[in-house]
């Protein structure tokens, strides 16, 4: 048995049960994750949350990993970086891979985020 967590996820408004059914699926995966077939509305007519259920992290060679950005909020240096990026990259279920940079100075920078998952 492998272990695994599930989060909500912000999903923009979700209608109606068969609205869920449509957009619950494409978040959950463009997040990595499946969807658990829970949603609710957090901010009425405005935002929805869906629950997503991840495989914990996947240690060790063999699966499937890939690199890529992820928004982290301002970074203001590299000793900052040090603190942030592992913290950042375990929110988004997967490990800083060291490198950083600012997109909009003063207000977003991004890292470098490796995810893994393991073998069907």
């Amino acid at each position: 048995m492998s272990a695994s967590f599930t989060v909500s996820i912000p999903a923009g408004p979700i209608w109606s049960n068969d609205d869920a059914q449509t957009k619950a699926p494409i978040v959950a995966a463009a997040h990595g994750g499946k969807w658990n077939g829970q949603w609710r509305t957090v901010v009425e007519s405005v935002m929805s949350t869906v629950d997503v259920e991840f495989p914990a992290p996947a240690n060790g060679s063999g699966g499937t990993s890939f690199t890529m950005d992820v928004p982290a909020g301002p970074i203001w240096n590299n000793e900052d970086a040090q603190t942030k990026g592992p913290i950042v990259a375990a929110s988004y279920n997967g490990t800083w891979n060291g490198q950083w940079t600012t997109t909009v100075e003063g207000a977003m920078s991004v890292i470098g985020v490796t995810f893994n998952w393991p073998s069907a």
